[in-house]
């Protein structure tokens, strides 16, 4: 939790039942898991089981201990300001509604451990969304999209986050090759269809060895009408070398990886930040 957010109410609340399960497991390998939790903060269960038979089982004590509880200690002594969350959620504050939100999904091509998988979001601008293909749109078109987006891809979004969130990204000077190329293969009516093409090289020597080098390929439709994309599918596959700082890799080999980008849904489930969203620089 980065030091400029944990006076927020919700990390100050996050940390109260967070410090309660370390004390009582006696576990200060990390605070991630699941709980079950009181409003007022009052720690009813918690694992850091992936296993679903573990998970149910946790639920269950947390709603036995939750019955047992007075009214002064499953609630907080005074109902939240609904304003509050204003100041603190600056970050959901710049979702793009206008814009494209993509869901990132990165995965082994040869699985290594579970998990396998990992999630996180990538945002577009409105304006930036736009400059995906060319602005006169005319059946073979074709268009590079800007240097910076797709440095942006590589840097904050192309990590071999596979099995868990990697805290190291690409500064700008570690991107060798960033290059997408949008090609109008249809038209009909107000509906444009996307061709996308590229590849990108992100190598890093120091504080570790870590770099990825996919191909891209992808599809996507945009209504003019609308001006939005209506679907989007890229697809980015090539070889990963190196261990990152916090992504649980045992094996530095290269080896092949996958990350795919969809359209994200509108549901507030989709509409969590990206990991690296304050670099963007918005």
């Amino acid at each position: 939790m980065q030091k400029e957010h944990c006076k927020d109410e919700d990390a100050l609340l996050f940390r109260k039942f967070a410090k309660q399960r370390t004390i009582k497991n006696g576990n200060r390998g990390g605070a991630q898991g699941h709980y079950a939790v009181t409003p007022s903060g009052e720690l009813l269960a918690a694992s850091s089981s992936a296993n679903y038979k573990v998970l149910v089982e946790m639920m269950k004590q947390g709603l036995e201990k939750w019955e047992t509880l007075p009214r002064e200690k499953r609630l907080l002594p005074k109902s939240p300001d609904p304003k509050a969350a204003n100041n603190w959620r600056k970050k959901e504050n710049l979702y793009p509604d206008d814009g494209l939100v993509l869901r990132v999904i990165a995965r082994d091509q040869k699985r290594e451990r579970w998990p396998d998988s990992n999630l996180d979001y990538a945002w577009f601008r409105k304006d930036e969304a736009r400059t995906l293909f060319a602005d006169k749109p005319k059946k073979g078109a074709k268009h590079d999209v800007p240097r910076e987006l797709v440095e942006r891809l590589a840097r904050f979004h192309l990590l071999d986050n596979v099995h868990a969130l990697n805290y190291t990204f690409f500064p700008k000077e570690a991107i060798e090759k960033a290059r997408l190329t949008s090609t109008v293969v249809q038209i009909n009516g107000e509906l444009v269809s996307l061709r996308f093409e590229g590849e990108t090289r992100a190598s890093l020597v120091s504080p570790k060895k870590i770099g990825y080098e996919p191909k891209l390929l992808g599809r996507a439709t945009f209504n003019l009408k609308e001006q939005k994309f209506v679907s989007f599918e890229l697809l980015a596959v090539g070889l990963r070398w190196g261990l990152g700082n916090c992504n649980q890799r045992h094996n530095p080999t290269p080896a092949l990886m996958g990350i795919v980008f969809t359209l994200a849904g509108d549901s507030q489930a989709e509409r969590i930040p990206p990991a690296f969203l304050s670099r963007y620089g918005w």
